[in-house]
């Protein structure tokens, strides 16, 4: 994260590794997906942070459609955090001019 990214590699390796694993048109639950990734990846993620993703999946301001690359999906989620992070200001002059008070 030193170079100005929200997302750690280590966050980033988890989310990537939880999208890629849903497949769309099917139902999954936390533990469903969690023993999928345990026999698919060499280190997988605990089943607590592979809820903790689809439950960041599941926000719905995240827009999270299943099918949609991880990349697609973690480009967003930067945009969020940069957004939350570094908020656009008000110009207050603009909005109350010469109000009299």
């Amino acid at each position: 994260m030193d170079d100005g990214d929200p997302i750690s590699p280590d966050e980033a390796a988890l989310m990537a590794a939880v999208i890629d694993a849903i497949e769309p048109d099917t139902a999954i639950t936390a533990e469903h997906l969690h023993r999928h990734l345990v026999a698919e990846i060499s280190d997988p993620p605990s089943l607590v942070d592979v809820r903790s993703a689809l439950a960041i999946l599941r926000m719905p301001h995240v827009g999270y459609r299943p099918g949609e690359s991880s990349a697609a999906v973690l480009d967003r989620l930067r945009d969020m955090l940069h957004h939350a992070e570094h908020p656009p200001t008000v110009d207050l002059d603009h909005y109350l001019g010469n109000l009299p008070y």
